[in-house]
């Protein structure tokens, strides 16, 4: 048994100063205000004086972290597990997987791979699955994407993908208004995987339509790779903003979305259908250096990753540095921008014992200071990263 003590829990529902929190194996016991709560005398005591104790952190689209991602099928084995180690020091717990994309052969041959690797990740964060962007993206909005593996959707192609992840396919990125789009998010919304709207120049009734469909769950970071708002024209933005039921993504890094811009999508959706993400390149974390991405080699400048013509690469954003980003952008509470990195993933995802604070949960626990730096990370009661 553990207890962490003298910290501030933080769940969506309370703030409880002077905490502890009591584990018990892979769940938690109990939490308390410490004059309430006794703590046991045989437990391991961790103290979190001064700081925050916060659920674990999710992210549902990476693709990398301190100069790792996964690049090819035959680097699998050594790129995951290096992967889940490094988000780890960045109070992530649990992560959807973005891998590389190639053509149909090279997709299909990572998702494989990947379905063999993901069971064995055991150290650091523990990957619930792939988040596949791409190749179903619309060409006038492919991003840092190369056009040539870009392409409309099929019902065999669906089928393939979906035979080839073995039940790891959580979520699917496509843009609605490429040919067969419709049939195969319905093929794919009934065969248990979100697909997320994204990568799309649509106008405002194709978007409009797909989100009230039910087959489509969120929209891949909000505000890029998307038309955006016109009075006269409302496009993607404007299907988003009206939806009263589905959930965005949202890189919160002040350069891929404008703080303001942050702040209306927290006013537009609420931050119970917010869902911070990182979208992180290779370059997740560095300060400086450069990586290869989707062939294409990305430099980091001025706190940003680009690609030779000046493209945006991914981000190299941290989620416990979005977090942070939140509460700053838009003045929101601690609890506010935490739950947009937990709670809401975990909803997305209908995984009801993750993301949050509470008897029984599974323990998944980060806890951080006021300026956001990860001092431990915990998963299922296990210290996976102490500073």
């Amino acid at each position: 048994m553990k207890a962490i003590i003298n910290g501030t829990i933080c769940t969506p529902n309370e703030v409880i100063e002077d905490g502890v929190l009591i584990i018990d194996g892979a769940t938690i016991h109990a939490m308390g205000n410490l004059e309430a709560l006794p703590v046991p005398a045989n437990a391991e005591i961790i103290d979190a004086r001064g700081k925050w104790v916060t659920p674990g952190l999710i992210d549902i689209h990476t693709y990398g972290c301190l100069g790792v991602a996964l690049t090819a099928p035959e680097r699998v084995a050594t790129e995951l597990p290096a992967l889940a180690r490094h988000v780890a020091r960045f109070g992530v717990t649990r992560f959807l997987v973005s891998p590389m994309i190639g053509d149909r052969a090279f997709i299909t041959r990572m998702l494989a791979m990947l379905a063999a690797v993901l069971p064995d990740v055991r150290a650091g964060a523990l990957p619930l699955g792939i988040h596949l962007e791409g190749p179903w993206l619309d060409p006038a909005q492919h991003g840092a994407f190369p056009l040539e593996f870009l392409h409309a959707p099929t019902l065999s192609e669906a089928r393939e993908y979906l035979d080839a992840a073995g039940g790891w396919l959580r979520v699917v990125t496509l843009a609605p208004n490429l040919p067969n789009a419709r049939e195969v998010a319905h093929f794919l919304h009934e065969n248990g995987v979100r697909v997320s709207l994204g990568h799309t120049n649509t106008d405002y009734a194709c978007a409009s339509e797909a989100l009230a469909s039910g087959d489509y769950a969120l929209v891949t970071h909000v505000y890029n790779a998307m038309s955006g708002l016109h009075h006269r024209n409302p496009g993607v933005l404007g299907a988003v903003f009206s939806s009263d039921r589905i959930y965005g993504m949202l890189i919160c890094d002040g350069i891929h979305t404008h703080p303001a811009a942050a702040q209306i999508l927290f006013r537009a959706l609420g931050t119970d259908r917010v869902i911070l993400v990182t979208d992180a390149s290779p370059g997740g974390g560095m300060t400086e250096g450069s990586f290869t991405m989707l062939n294409q080699t990305a430099t980091i400048v001025d706190g940003t990753a680009r690609l030779p013509d000046g493209t945006l690469a991914g981000s190299i954003l941290t989620l416990n540095q979005a977090v942070q980003n939140a509460q700053k952008f838009a003045c929101l509470s601690m609890s506010e921008a935490v739950q947009m990195a937990s709670v809401n993933p975990a909803r997305v995802l209908g995984l009801w014992d993750m993301g949050s604070l509470n008897a029984g949960a599974d323990a998944d626990i980060v806890v951080m200071d006021q300026d956001g730096n990860v001092s431990l990370t915990m998963v299922a009661g296990e210290t996976v990263y102490q500073a």
